[in-house]
C-alpha cells in the first residue's frame, strides 16, 4: 500500500462538501485578485530565495481545479433544469464536436424553486451538493500524486506547472473583460465564481472585483440574451468559449499535467538518446505524449473513482476530455517544425479571411499529412533559441505516421471525422456534430483559441513583468546548463544567450502575443500581452547583456 504523503488528507470528512451556498475560499479569492502581470505562486515575485513549498503549490493547483470542476457540475445541474423548463436555451457546437448550451439566464432561480419541492430534507441537501467530501479529497490526492511525478528540474518542474496553471486560469477570467458591453447591467446577481466585470478594471484595482463572501456559482448569469447570430464573429466565439465550463476545466487540467515526468531535456535529445518512450510514441512530441499518458493512467486508478466519475458524467465526457487534453498538450511542443506548421495553418484557417484565389483549407488538410502547399520556413524554438527550419511536405508526411499514437487526427477523405487513440490503446473515431461550414469554423476557432491561450500561459513570464521574466529566464538557463554539464546536451547555453533571447521575442513571443488581439476574444485588453512583451524585450535590449553575464557567472559558481 502506498504511504500517504505529508499533509495528505486521510479521511474524506476532512473536507466539507461544496454546495450551492459555498463561498469562495480565501485562496481562491487570492488567486482571482492577482493581476495578470503578477500571477505567481512565489512571493516575493521573482525572488530566487524562499521557493514555495510543495504543499503550497498543490494547494494552488487544487483550488483552481476544484473551482473549475464545481463550475462544470453546476452547469450540468442548471442545464438539466433548463431542459425541463418551457424556456429553451441556445446551443452551439464546441471545438471538439459536442453541442453545448450557450448560457442559462434564469437557471439558478429555477433550480432553487425545484429544489425546494424535494420530497425530503435529505434529498434536498443531496441535490444542493456540487462536490462531495470524497470527490474533493480525491481531487487533492490526485494533484499531489501528479506533483510527485514532476522531476526536480530547474525549469520544467512543479513550480512551472503551477505557474502555467495559474496563468491559464487567469486567462479564462480575463475572457470576461472582452464582453463587458454585452453584459446585462441590470442583473445584480451576476457576481459568481467566474466574475463578470461591469466596467473595465485596471490591474491595480483587482481587489474590488469580488467582495468577501461572494458565492462561487458557475452559471453564466449576466450574459446578454442576444442571439449569437446577431453578434460579431469574435463576440459570438467569445460567448461560446465563455459558456463552455467543461472545456475550461480541461484547459486548467491540461496546464497542470502538461509537463509531468519531464526529464529536463528537449524532445530532440530524447530521440537522439533513443529513450524508451520514443519506442512508444514515435519521434514527434514524445515528452508531451508521455505526459498525457501518465496523467490519464493516474486518473484511472481506483483511488480516484469518485473524482473521475464527477468529471466523466457520461462516456462522451470521457472521450471529450481526452480529445481536449491531447489537442492542448501537444500544442505546447513549440520545438517541432511539423507541429508549428500545423499550428500556423490552423490559426490562419480559424481567424484569417479566406483567400478568394485558393479558398479555405479543408478540415482534412489540417493534419500533418495534409496536402496543402508547403511553408518554406517555420519558426520553432529549442529552449530560448529560435530556429528557422525548412519544412518539406514529403518529410512531414513520412513523420505523420507517428501521429496515430496518442493524438487527434482527421481522416483525409472526411471533412468531419477524427480519430483518437485512448490510453488503453483502442482507436476511436468521432465526428463533428455539424456539417455546416460556419459551425465547423466556429468549432475550429474554439479549439485553436484554447491552444493559443495555453501557449501564452506556457511562456507567460515573457508577457508579465520584468521580475518574473528574469526569474524564469534564469531557471531555464540553469536547466540547460545542468543538461550540458551532465553530458545530455552538446551546446553550452552561455554562448549567445543575450542574442537568443532577443530572437525568441522576435520570432515567437511577439507574434504569439499579437494573436490575443487579432482573435478579438479579449476586447480592450487584447493588446495587454503584446505591450508587456514589448516592454520586457526593450528592457532586455538595454540591460540584457549585463543581466546575462551576471546570471552566467552566478550559475557557473553554483555548479562548481
Amino acid at each position: 500500500m502506498r504511504r500517504r504523503a505529508a499533509g495528505e488528507h486521510s479521511q474524506e470528512q476532512d473536507l466539507p462538501p461544496i454546495d450551492l451556498d459555498t463561498s469562495a475560499s480565501e485562496l481562491q479569492l487570492h488567486i482571482f485578485k492577482q493581476s495578470w502581470k503578477n500571477v505567481s505562486a512565489r512571493q516575493p515575485i521573482g525572488s530566487i530565495e524562499n521557493p514555495p513549498h510543495v504543499e503550497t503549490l498543490t494547494d494552488f493547483a487544487s483550488a483552481i481545479l476544484e473551482r473549475r470542476l464545481t463550475d462544470v457540475v453546476r452547469y450540468r445541474r442548471e442545464s438539466k433544469l433548463a431542459d425541463k423548463s418551457p424556456v429553451s436555451s441556445t446551443s452551439s457546437v464546441d471545438g471538439w464536436g459536442t453541442n453545448l448550451s450557450n448560457g442559462i439566464s434564469k437557471s439558478v432561480k429555477g433550480g432553487e424553486t425545484n429544489l425546494k419541492k424535494s420530497t425530503s430534507p435529505a434529498q434536498h441537501d443531496n441535490d444542493r451538493i456540487l462536490l462531495t467530501s470524497r470527490c474533493r479529497s480525491q481531487l487533492r490526492k490526485f494533484v499531489k500524486h501528479i506533483a510527485s511525478m514532476y522531476h526536480d528540474n530547474y525549469y520544467h518542474g512543479l513550480e512551472h506547472a503551477v505557474h502555467v496553471t495559474m496563468g491559464a486560469n487567469k486567462l479564462l477570467d480575463m475572457l470576461h473583460d472582452g464582453s463587458v458591453e454585452f453584459l446585462d447591467s441590470s442583473n445584480e446577481d451576476f457576481m459568481a465564481s467566474e466574475p463578470y466585470l461591469k466596467a473595465h478594471q485596471s490591474e491595480d484595482n483587482t481587489d474590488s472585483l469580488i467582495p468577501n463572501g461572494s458565492k462561487f456559482s458557475s452559471s453564466e448569469r449576466g450574459t446578454a440574451s442576444k442571439p449569437s447570430s446577431t453578434l460579431p464573429p469574435s463576440t459570438a466565439q467569445h460567448n461560446q468559449v465563455n459558456s463552455d465550463t467543461f472545456a475550461k476545466f480541461a484547459f486548467v487540467f491540461a496546464a497542470f499535467i502538461h509537463d509531468v515526468d519531464h526529464q529536463g531535456v528537449p524532445n530532440a535529445r530524447l530521440v537522439e538518446e533513443d529513450d524508451p518512450i520514443c519506442n512508444t510514441y514515435g519521434r514527434i512530441s514524445v515528452a508531451e505524449k508521455h505526459s498525457i499518458k501518465v496523467a490519464f493512467r493516474t486518473l484511472n486508478e481506483s483511488d480516484y473513482d469518485e473524482f473521475r466519475s464527477t468529471v466523466y458524467e457520461t462516456n462522451e465526457d470521457k472521450l471529450r476530455l481526452h480529445r481536449i487534453i491531447h489537442s492542448l498538450v501537444l500544442s505546447t511542443d513549440i520545438a517541432s517544425p511539423e507541429r508549428m506548421r500545423e499550428t500556423k495553418k490552423r490559426w490562419h484557417e480559424a481567424f484569417s479571411r479566406p483567400d478568394p484565389d485558393h479558398g479555405s483549407i479543408a478540415f482534412s488538410r489540417l493534419s500533418l499529412a495534409g496536402k496543402n502547399a508547403t511553408t518554406k520556413e517555420i519558426a520553432t524554438v529549442q529552449a530560448s533559441k529560435l530556429q528557422l527550419v525548412s519544412c518539406d511536405v514529403n518529410d512531414t508526411r513520412r513523420e505523420g505516421k507517428y501521429e496515430a499514437r496518442g493524438e487527434l487526427l482527421m481522416k483525409r477523405n472526411s471533412m468531419t471525422t477524427r480519430t483518437l487513440q485512448m490510453e488503453g490503446g483502442q482507436t476511436i473515431e468521432y465526428f463533428v456534430s455539424s456539417s455546416n461550414k460556419d459551425d465547423i469554423k466556429a468549432a475550429l476557432r474554439h479549439s485553436v483559441m484554447l491552444e493559443t491561450m495555453l501557449n501564452i500561459a506556457d511562456v507567460s513570464h515573457a508577457m508579465q513583468s520584468w521580475e518574473l521574466f528574469c526569474f524564469w529566464n534564469r531557471k531555464l538557463y540553469e536547466e540547460l546548463y545542468s543538461a550540458f554539464k551532465a553530458g545530455r546536451s552538446d551546446n553550452d547555453p552561455s554562448s549567445g544567450w543575450y542574442e537568443n533571447e532577443l530572437n525568441f521575442f522576435r520570432g515567437y513571443i511577439i507574434p504569439l502575443s499579437e494573436k490575443m488581439h487579432k482573435s478579438g476574444m479579449f476586447g480592450e485588453r487584447g493588446d495587454e500581452w503584446t505591450k508587456n512583451a514589448t516592454r520586457i524585450r526593450d528592457r532586455w535590449k538595454r540591460e540584457g547583456k549585463r543581466v546575462s553575464i551576471e546570471m552566467i557567472n552566478a550559475v557557473r559558481k553554483d555548479f562548481e
